[in-house]
């Protein structure tokens, strides 16, 4: 099972995405600057968008799924429970794992972005995709709802995972780490080798490797141990 990004170019308004490389399974970050082509390029993965030119091959993959950064974009009904119902699963249950048990006849627009969130992303992590592309996944959630996604894409680690984030502060264990630096995209390798060459790495991991503190990883576990050995 693999997406394989063929030679793939895509232009729109004067910005050109060019990408090329191969997502087996495991969980990969895709990162890179605000308007960098991250969003554009987990549009193309999931077959939203279709490529200029070059080819897109989702070899072994029989479902798969786009979370984008706003929940409200998701939303397809009125209710909590007819939302839950949509995507092929039990209410009480969702809405259990979601925070918001008893909810189910609620309208949809009382809930907050943070509580839309925990109900898409409880309904994603509900279903048997075997491409997960997740925009932004910890955007408007706090703290605990923010490890309770870690959790959950931990345990997906057997499917295609592609985080897109330019926030590292809250991560399961990453295995493979892309950046997009201009509209094209580089695989800079498996972690944590990839770390020590990452040119565009966020001022945080940068401070760490000025200071010698090499990291095992990109996990929030690996970065709290890290910055515990700081000096002084």
């Amino acid at each position: 099972m693999q997406c394989i990004l063929e030679s793939v170019r895509f232009s729109r308004d004067g910005f050109l995405l060019r990408a090329h490389g191969v997502f087996p399974p495991g969980i990969h970050l895709v990162t890179g600057r605000v308007g960098s082509g991250k969003s554009t390029l987990g549009e193309l993965m999931r077959g939203v968008l279709e490529p200029g030119d070059g080819r897109i091959t989702r070899e072994g993959v029989g479902s798969s799924v786009l979370s984008m950064q706003f929940p409200e974009y998701h939303i397809t009904t009125t209710t909590a429970g007819e939302e839950v119902r949509s995507w092929g699963q039990e209410p009480d249950s969702i809405l259990r794992q979601a925070g918001l048990a008893g909810r189910a006849d609620d309208d949809l627009l009382t809930f907050s972005r943070g509580e839309l969130k925990r109900l898409h992303l409880s309904c994603l992590f509900a279903g048997a995709y075997d491409l997960m592309i997740l925009d932004e996944p910890f955007a408007g959630l706090d703290d605990a709802a923010r490890y309770w996604v870690v959790s959950r894409i931990g345990s997906c680690r057997d499917r295609i995972i592609v985080i897109i984030s330019h926030d590292i502060t809250t991560l399961p264990g990453i295995d493979h780490l892309w950046e997009m630096d201009g509209g094209a995209l580089r695989h800079l390798g498996p972690v944590p080798q990839a770390l020590a060459g990452w040119e565009h790495a966020p001022p945080l991991l940068r401070y760490l490797h000025d200071q010698g503190i090499s990291l095992s990883g990109l996990s929030w576990e690996d970065l709290a141990e890290a910055v515990c050995r700081i000096p002084g």
